[in-house]
């Protein structure tokens, strides 16, 4: 049901209901607010718009978006407060909207308004969604690997953080072969009493406002320490400044601009990453290159590290100035984690006299090199399962013709042992050829 509202010398319209992208419990509406010139200043400014509060809730989120360019700097107000500068969405790049950050407000917030420095060239738009509380978490046991010596952290899937069902997946995932992991801030919500439905907000945010297919993130921490999945592994994102792939993102929740992290969201942090290294090959400490940004960049990146690259769409203080300058001691304390030993202090997996080609491809590979040294071959599926999804490549079986066959779409890692005990290893990526 929609609504005209007409006060004064402005209007807001809103629609209200349960919104099919949330939870069942999780209210929205959406207005439409027009600013008006002041008459005491040079300022555009708009009535209040009227907040009704869910006892059942946890909180409330405001997200606000100009469809229309627009380049003024927009304030808000809650009532009995003074004025706060909105400022713009850091990862921000859809086509054509302008697009600010995600307010999170309290359950007992009444009113908010809005006033701009310029014009508007349209009329404000504004997401209210109110977040019922969250039952107790149930975290999702990984599966034991048998290609990486990390365990998988538990984490807290999406039925954990969307228990109704109601905030799919992308429904045509981009598989990727990550080469970096990138660590990010999420800017807001350093703390909370309900971080699942915080990680649902910024699914509505990032699906409903920004136009993605899922939530941006691959993985997100709390303050608690308490992982997320968002993507899940080996899966391309929507965080690193329109250079995605060959990424996994990390995103701690919070604002580490003005908050520091806690002890507990790094170690879960380091754990991650020292989990995603092993299962991706990516060794902690070192520097490579990162193919679609064309730059070489630490292989344990933050996402400021994308600023003023050529294919870079956004600048950013992300990860935070308190988040940043802790990179450093989190690549050595994962390098120096003993199950990656293997990883860490073998480099020439990663300089195998071996090529394989062409990578991504769809399914049919060409293996060049002396295959006279190939003893076994081993191929690990992306949940890290030996697997025989292929027809000329068996585990424990010598290749002759340099061909392989991999009938299956993913992320596979090929371990090539030869005769002298040395394992060779590679990242193939198999995609649909549609």
């Amino acid at each position: 049901m929609k609504y005209i509202l007409v006060i004064l010398a402005i209007h807001y319209c809103f629609n209200s209901g349960l919104t099919q992208h949330n939870s069942s419990f999780d209210r929205v509406q959406n207005f439409s607010v027009e600013l008006q010139a002041s008459t005491t200043n040079n300022h555009f400014i708009s009535q209040e718009i009227q907040l009704s509060s869910e006892t059942t809730a946890s909180f409330l989120t405001i997200a606000v978006f100009v469809n229309a360019p627009f380049s003024g700097h927009l304030h808000y107000q809650l009532e009995g407060q003074s004025w706060k500068p909105l400022s713009q969405y850091h990862e921000a790049n859809h086509p054509t909207r302008e697009i600010f950050e995600l307010l999170f407000l309290p359950n007992q917030t009444t009113s908010i308004r809005f006033k701009s420095d310029q014009a508007l060239p349209t009329s404000l738009s504004v997401r209210w969604l109110t977040l019922t509380a969250t039952d107790q978490i149930q975290n999702t046991t990984s599966t034991e690997r048998e290609d990486c010596n990390c365990p998988q952290p538990d984490f807290c899937g999406r039925s954990c953080w969307c228990p109704v069902g109601n905030c799919p997946m992308d429904a045509t995932p981009v598989a990727t072969a990550p080469s970096h992991i990138i660590v990010h801030h999420s800017a807001s919500a350093s703390t909370s009493n309900d971080f699942p439905a915080v990680v649902r907000s910024y699914w509505d945010f990032h699906v409903t406002i920004n136009g993605w297919d899922d939530i941006g993130y691959n993985w997100l921490i709390d303050g608690e320490g308490v992982v997320y999945e968002g993507r899940g592994s080996g899966t391309q994102g929507a965080h690193f400044s329109c250079m995605n792939a060959e990424t996994t993102g990390i995103c701690m929740i919070g604002n580490f601009e003005t908050s520091t992290p806690t002890p507990a969201a790094i170690a879960a942090l380091e754990d991650m990453i020292a989990w995603e290294a092993c299962d991706k090959i990516i060794v902690p400490a070192d520097s490579s290159k990162h193919i679609t940004s064309g730059a070489l960049l630490a292989n344990i990146s933050g996402h400021r590290d994308g600023n003023d690259l050529p294919n870079s769409c956004t600048n950013t203080v992300c990860p935070g100035a308190n988040l940043y300058p802790l990179l450093p001691g989190i690549r050595q304390n994962v390098t120096d984690y003993t199950c990656l030993n293997e990883l860490v202090t073998t480099r020439d997996i990663l300089q195998t006299p071996f090529s394989i080609f062409p990578n991504p491809g769809s399914g049919y590979f060409q293996m060049t090199g002396d295959l006279n040294q190939i003893a076994a071959l081993q191929l690990f599926s992306q949940t890290g399962q030996i697997t025989n999804h292929n027809v000329n490549l068996m585990a424990g079986q010598a290749v002759s013709n340099g061909i392989l066959e991999i009938q299956h779409t993913g992320l596979f890692i090929l371990k090539i042992i030869r005769k002298n005990g040395s394992v060779a290893t590679h990242k193939l990526l198999v995609r649909n050829e549609n």
